[in-house]
């Protein structure tokens, strides 16, 4: 704790200076608060700059998506300071803000284009079956810290809302073909054109790879998928967007010697559809409703040793939004939204589970004077499970220059059970094969959360900077309940059991050199404390407890991480961009193993030839994962026989080791 405070005097210190150094600057017109920053939507709901926004914000764009050479969607939040990446196997991956405490990581909420992913009965977020490809993203906005009061419960720890490419932005068509070693395989097509009402554009994919280089698992994937985004502008008012996704994947699962989790085969289909009515008032005001709705179906045909299990989740929601502008000073957003979420999974759930939920919202942006805005927002929320849920969030942003920020805001969010922890029956979880009943009965947690910030651009140099510091305090975390597990066999259950505080400082510096040149650096400092808060199945039990979860707890958040992305064009058709990707040892709370000091260097090279979006155009590109070979362990190793009969048995590492591949795009 008290090198926390000495961090975060210093912090205070380095921007009370760099305020004083700037104060001296005069103001100018209001359009200089707009100028170099991104405008972002998925803060408040209203389009603002990073600089007027109530959260710290990150932007991944197009440009660092395809300098970063990344091939999976869930690669991209490496480059988000203070985010955790790693993987379960080599089809699922695990993002969390924070850290995390098991596989499932359900304290973030994840959009695209505004629909929710974040699916049950498990309530987490199936990064690969969502049907997108990489090419199709225009921009990923992540909101660091809680945004309940915008999108609601599961919003505590952070919000990644993934825009893909408008339906005008393609004219044409073209076909990227990627090889590489692991298995490497993946193909698309993309088409796109535009008219004098209609506009659209459509990918077909397919992707596969062998996993891991790792004898003891069984982690193939190979994915086909579609999807297509229309958009009919029926006047200068009235537009409607279409937008449909498929995905349908075939995937090895099981663990070598496992007797429970033998070698097999499973398949998974995921479909989307989307539609949105868009109406523009003569003075400015914006309606919309959207609806959309989501299936996934996993089937595990099982075997001798482990009965067959079939999942599947539906999702359908509705919601209207209105955007008014009250005058020259202030800007409103409110809407209300209606959702019905239904679980059929025999393995875990004794009958079909359904949720029907609501929600109404509101925020606020009041510009008190030139230099200083008031955001003020909230959402109530029914869960569909007796509870009743406000979500607040107060912030006030001020300039002290048109280029230099303060923030400061406070906020309260919910994460609601998951089916799963409130309603499950069953006789395995992907972790421990184990005998389990929900108890029920168990209450949202809460985060109360608290931070301050500074945004800078120092336009002379061509450098930004953000930097926030804050307080997350999370009361009521539901987690398994592990004093029956001594007992071998005997159901446990998940309960209310903790409280735990995140303390942190992170930030990111951009600098540009030229205008297709730059570097990108990303660092955040956490530290974690946990409290028993809960009543144990077997109180006597509770040293267990200490040493099985709060111990461990201060481990689930790395203490320093970061990453730093560099791009340089050397000709007008050759660029250059490595990564640099650090992250100090953590422990996964439900992991068996510690996860040791993680670095890994990327290297992309890629060869523009003809005309940039034309006939016969395209690109050639390499790129070298973890080029350094510095082979680091992955979320946890696996044991060989069933957890806990044997808990001493071998255990097999599961590494991340070098991997290439060459891609080509042709434009037709």
């Amino acid at each position: 704790m008290k090198r926390f405070q000495q961090r975060l005097s210093m912090t205070a210190l380095l921007i009370g200076m760099t305020c004083e150094s700037v104060l001296a600057a005069e103001y100018q017109t209001e359009q200089d608060y707009f100028q170099e920053l991104p405008v972002v939507l998925s803060a408040s709901r209203l389009s603002q700059p990073i600089s007027e926004t109530p959260n710290a914000m990150t932007v991944i764009d197009r440009e660092m998506i395809a300098a970063s050479g990344f091939r999976n969607l869930s690669d991209l939040f490496r480059l988000v300071p203070g985010m955790y990446v790693g993987a379960y196997n080599g089809y699922t991956p695990i993002v969390a803000y924070h850290g995390t405490f098991d596989q499932y990581s359900r304290r973030m909420q994840v959009l695209v284009d505004g629909r929710s992913v974040y699916l049950p009965p498990f309530s987490y977020v199936n990064w690969e079956d969502i049907p997108m490809h990489i090419a199709d993203i225009e921009r990923v906005e992540v909101i660091r810290g809680t945004a309940a009061a915008s999108h609601g419960a599961n919003s505590s720890q952070g919000v990644i809302n993934i825009i893909t490419r408008d339906a005008s932005s393609l004219h044409g068509a073209s076909v990227s073909v990627l090889k590489g070693n692991g298995g490497m395989s993946d193909i698309a097509a993309h088409l796109g054109n535009t008219g004098e009402n209609l506009d659209y554009r459509m990918t077909l994919g397919y992707r596969a790879d062998d996993g891991f280089d790792a004898l003891s698992l069984k982690d193939h994937s190979a994915d086909h998928l579609a999807n297509l985004r229309a958009n009919y502008h029926y006047d200068g008012s009235n537009s409607f967007e279409l937008q449909l996704g498929y995905l349908e994947g075939a995937r090895g699962l099981g663990i070598m010697n496992r007797r429970t989790d033998p070698f097999r085969s499973t398949k998974t289909f995921s479909d989307f559809q989307q539609l949105t009515w868009s109406h523009v008032q003569q003075q400015g005001d914006d309606i919309r409703l959207q609806y959309y709705r989501i299936h996934r179906d996993f089937s595990d045909v099982g075997s001798d040793q482990k009965l067959p299990e079939n999942t599947v989740a539906d999702r359908h929601d509705l919601e209207l939004q209105h955007t008014m502008q009250l005058g020259a000073s202030n800007r409103l957003v409110w809407g209300a939204g209606v959702r019905s979420d239904r679980a059929d999974s025999p393995a875990n759930l004794t009958v079909p589970q359904s949720l029907r939920q609501s929600r109404l919202f509101a925020h606020d942006e009041w510009r008190m004077t030139q230099s200083t805005l008031l955001n003020v927002g909230a959402m109530y929320e029914k869960d569909g499970m007796g509870h009743s849920n406000t979500s607040p969030r107060v912030a006030l942003n001020y300039h002290l220059t048109p280029q230099h920020t303060l923030r400061a805001s406070t906020s309260v969010a919910y994460r609601n059970p998951a089916i799963m922890e409130e309603k499950g029956l069953g006789t395995t979880l992907t972790i421990l094969p184990l005998i389990y009943r929900s108890a029920g009965g168990l209450r949202p947690e809460k985060t109360l959360s608290k931070e301050i910030g500074y945004l800078g651009e120092f336009n002379a140099i061509g450098v930004t900077l953000d930097a926030r510091a804050y307080i997350d305090q999370v009361s009521d975390i539901i987690f398994v309940d592990p004093t029956t597990l001594v007992f071998g066999g005997r159901p446990y259950s998940f309960r209310n059991l903790m409280s735990e505080t995140y303390r942190g400082l992170e930030g990111t510096v951009k600098y540009r050199w030229s205008e297709q040149s730059g570097l990108t650096f990303n660092y955040a400092h956490q530290q974690a404390s946990c409290t028993l808060t809960g009543i144990l199945t077997q109180p006597a039990f509770l040293p267990t407890v200490q040493n099985n979860y709060l111990n461990v707890c201060p481990m689930s958040v790395p203490s320093d991480s970061g990453s730093i992305l560099i791009t340089q064009q050397v000709m007008h058709d050759i660029q250059l961009s490595a990564g640099y990707y650090h992250q100090e040892k953590m422990q996964v709370v439900d992991a068996q193993q510690l996860q040791p000091l993680m670095r890994r260097v990327d290297l992309r090279v890629a060869k523009s030839f003809g005309k940039p979006g034309k006939i016969g155009g395209g690109e050639l590109e390499l790129v070298l994962q973890n080029m350094l070979q510095d082979n680091y362990r992955e979320y946890t190793s696996v044991p060989s026989t069933n957890y806990p009969t044997n808990p001493a048995a071998y255990r097999y590492p599961v590494l991340f080791s070098r991997r290439a591949y060459l891609a080509v795009t042709i434009n037709f």
